[in-house]
């Protein structure tokens, strides 16, 4: 963006006599900068839309991947722990401990990737901050 975008326009300064007419000038005037004002505020909107859109663009499906376990880990946790113990009721008791080692066996996977992602390591175990930067 220019700096002359910002910048006011030079005024032209009018003598009325009659208070009607000034009043009108006045409204316009008003209009005027309110338009100016509501275009500078949607080109921002654009400008700062454009920019999450590049980042979103340049994010690596790992990334995606860990932003989306990172949301919706807690939630998926809650789901299979809610579910097995609403379906004990249901699943015939020698299947118990079949069913409940393997719901230990995907909460300790995504407790492991929500670890991961908290403590900001990758699957080699080096630090994300460790990367080199472009």
């Amino acid at each position: 963006m220019k700096k002359d975008d910002f910048e006011e326009p030079e005024r032209v300064q009018y003598v009325v006599k009659d208070t009607a007419t000034a009043l009108k000038m006045k409204r316009e005037e008003t209009k005027d900068s309110a338009a100016r004002y509501k275009a500078v505020v949607a080109r921002e909107k654009e400008a700062q839309k454009m920019e999450l859109a590049k980042l979103r663009l340049q994010m690596s499906a790992k990334e995606a991947a860990s932003k989306h376990i990172a949301v919706f880990g807690p939630l998926y946790l809650l789901l299979l722990c809610g579910s097995f113990i609403a379906s004990i009721k249901y699943i015939p008791p020698t299947e118990i401990s079949v069913v409940s080692s393997i719901l230990t066996l995907l909460i300790t996977m995504i407790g492991a990737n929500l670890r991961s992602i908290v403590a900001g390591e990758t699957e080699s175990g080096a630090k994300v901050s460790d990367k080199p930067k472009k």
